[in-house]
């Protein structure tokens, strides 16, 4: 394969991409985007053995701005896909140091996270991870928490667990009668026992949001109206950081705003304009203690 065959000459014998292409009759740029293709594909992983964070200065000013326990800082480049690599590795690294051996782990909706998953690599920590809500309906997207859980139980050589039950369900009695159900009861109580807290943080700024923008036309403006600016685990709350009571809410099968605060390690994992009000509300109202997100956000944050 053409691919590896560039890869091994550049990383372990260390040519020259000019080297390279001599040696195989081809362009020095077809040697350059072939190394480039290798590190994409995952061919080749480099890892750089340091512990200094990219962003020590800013990640310092947020903690001492918002009270925060940690957070992690990915850099803001133009390119998309690059940027939300960036983000996904730096939030492995955020994982990486707060899910320990033996320990339960609450997993809320959110394709932020699930990149993050996509990009943690392979520990045997033997955590236990358990959904702090319903899932979704529709297609598998791997941003459920049922999909998750899973998928870092399987990483970490953990256990996972399953909530059988609908994130929102059609009606509020719909939804009483699956907290009636032992299993949702037992997961429910497994989620808020949990001693870290790994979700994303949706906003009413974004249509395309994972949730908000599966909602009616009719429930979206209900919730504008009473004042919803973001959602973390699928319970909405205004810019004071209080519970949305409506509803809505009453249809949503998991952990409440106040459940999610008393678990001690609440990581949240988001980035962009959209977002940047709900951010803020859930950093200053103490929601969440731990944050993922990227440069200019944080420069918006601090401004």
């Amino acid at each position: 394969m053409l691919m590896g065959r560039v890869a091994r000459m550049y990383y372990e014998l260390g040519l020259t991409h000019q080297e390279i292409a001599d040696a195989l009759g081809l362009s020095r740029v077809r040697v350059t985007r072939l190394l480039a293709e290798a590190r994409d594909s995952g061919m080749v992983e480099i890892i750089v053995h340091v512990e200094e964070s990219l962003f020590a200065a800013e990640e310092q000013a947020l903690l001492s701005r918002y009270g925060l326990r940690q957070a992690w800082i990915a850099p803001s480049v133009d390119d998309p896909a690059k940027a939300s690599r960036a983000m996904a590795t730096v939030g492995a690294e955020a994982l990486a140091s707060v899910i320990d051996k033996d320990t339960t782990v609450a997993m809320g909706l959110s394709t932020a996270v699930a990149a993050v998953v996509d990009a943690f690599p392979a520990r045997p920590l033997g955590a236990r991870f358990v959904p702090l809500t319903g899932s979704s309906s529709g297609l598998a997207n791997g941003a459920n928490p049922h999909e998750l859980t899973l998928a870092l139980a399987r990483r970490t050589d953990g256990s996972a667990f399953h909530l059988p039950a609908p994130l929102v369900a059609a009606t509020p009695q719909a939804a009483e009668s699956a907290y009636a159900d032992p299993g949702v009861r037992e997961v429910l109580a497994r989620a808020a026992e949990a001693s870290t807290l790994i979700a994303g943080i949706g906003s009413t700024h974004d249509s395309r949001g994972l949730l908000f923008g599966s909602l009616s036309e009719r429930e979206r403006a209900a919730l504008l109206e009473a004042g919803a600016i973001g959602d973390v685990g699928g319970r909405f709350f205004d810019a004071n950081g209080a519970p949305v009571r409506g509803e809505l809410d009453s249809r949503v099968v998991g952990l409440d705003l106040d459940q999610l605060r008393a678990i001690p390690h609440r990581l949240a994992i988001a980035a962009g304009a959209a977002k940047l009000d709900a951010v803020r509300t859930a950093l200053s109202s103490g929601m969440v203690n731990m944050l993922v997100t990227d440069s200019n956000t944080v420069t918006a944050l601090l401004d």
